[in-house]
């Protein structure tokens, strides 16, 4: 009798340790299931004509946007928008009133929350534009043709001039693009008619140096520049004779060399590039208020214009376009309508194609517009 109450005893200590080892077992399955599922993605635009910022969670799979709570978040002017690589800060800029505000990204909301010492004073500045790495921000300044540079704290995301800044560049900078290596800033100035100003960045303080023979361009209107994905190839829209001035850059020394043919003639085009995340695909608005589809060439920078789609009550001189990073869906503010539309991207075609629900209500003129995915 004594031998059977031992028996079950052990039979009854061994089912309990087998469960317990199931159940954690189980947990550990679920919490890795957990920590590998996607993080949510938001979408955000300053809306400059009431200084607010609307945010949405994206559905990634039917593109729908649907406004987070507390949407609108209130700003300063917001005349653009950056979000930083990490996606775990905002930065919302008041162009006239020489500010920059920055917000926390909730993780799980998508909310927006002013940090530390926001907003922060800056020159009279247009736009901010942050390196790859996540640890430096750029604006330019077209009243002293100066570039101003901050280090940005991973903890805080407080933003912090770097000794050395500012950094004086041509006439009038209109906008900064880094390459997606980091190591070279470009800068188009309107004054020189679109000149591009090459810059090496350093990379432990940020500070940048003119490349040897640095100055670029200079044939048109265009006011930015769109890098491909590769960072093999530069493109800059010039405005006003609806051409694309195409460039090789040089890896090593950030050189850009004209490819054969540019620049090529695209009639009404008057927006930069946007290029999709594989470098195969780029859109650009015309002045017929449409967008414009291109197959890009990975090997001599060259592309061709796949379709045409109608964007109705959109201005493209107040228009902003972004990609996400599935490359799977486009979205495009603007002045008109006070919305925000979203379209399919496909993957084969590129073709556009407006997601159920588009447009979605924003602000007024919600022309800037960026992604996080904290």
């Amino acid at each position: 009798m004594e031998h059977t109450r031992q028996s079950t005893h052990t039979a009854v200590r061994r089912i309990l340790g087998l469960l317990a080892i199931l159940s954690m077992t189980a947990c550990s399955t679920l919490g890795g299931m957990q920590s590998t599922a996607p993080r949510p993605q938001y979408l955000y635009a300053a809306n400059a004509g009431d200084s607010t910022v609307s945010a949405y969670r994206i559905n990634t799979t039917t593109g729908a946007l649907t406004q987070v709570p507390g949407s609108p978040f209130a700003a300063e002017m917001a005349d653009s928008i950056t979000v930083n690589p990490a996606g775990t800060f905002a930065y919302v800029l008041n162009y006239f009133g020489g500010t920059v505000s920055a917000f926390r990204i909730h993780a799980d909301t998508g909310a927006l929350t002013p940090i530390a010492g926001s907003p922060f004073g800056v020159p009279s500045l247009s736009h901010v534009t942050i390196n790859p790495a996540g640890t430096f921000a750029y604006m330019q300044s077209l009243n002293s043709n100066t570039i101003s540079a901050f280090s940005i704290s991973a903890v805080t995301g407080a933003l912090a001039p770097i000794p050395g800044s500012l950094f004086p560049t041509e006439s009038e900078p209109l906008s900064i693009t880094i390459d997606p290596a980091g190591s070279f800033a470009y800068v188009v100035s309107g004054a020189d008619g679109g000149t591009i100003s090459a810059f090496r960045i350093n990379a432990a303080t940020g500070a940048l140096s003119p490349i040897p023979g640095g100055s670029f361009g200079g044939k048109g209107s265009a006011d930015s520049i769109a890098i491909n994905p590769a960072g093999t190839f530069a493109y800059a829209v010039d405005r006003r004779r609806h051409n694309v001035w195409v460039y090789r850059i040089n890896a090593a020394t950030g050189e850009l060399t004209q490819v054969q043919g540019s620049p090529f003639p695209v009639p009404g085009l008057a927006t930069p590039f946007v290029i999709n995340p594989t470098g195969t695909f780029a859109y650009g608005l015309s002045t017929d208020d449409s967008a414009l589809v291109f197959r890009m060439n990975s090997t001599t920078g060259a592309f061709t214009t796949v379709s045409r789609v109608s964007l109705p009550a959109i201005h493209w001189e107040f228009s902003g376009m972004l990609i996400n990073p599935a490359g799977t869906l486009m979205f495009e503010g603007g002045t008109s309508g006070n919305s925000v539309s979203v379209f399919s991207i496909h993957t084969t075609t590129g073709a556009l194609t407006p997601v159920p629900g588009s447009p979605f209500a924003a602000g007024a003129n919600p022309a800037h517009l960026a992604i996080a995915q904290p």
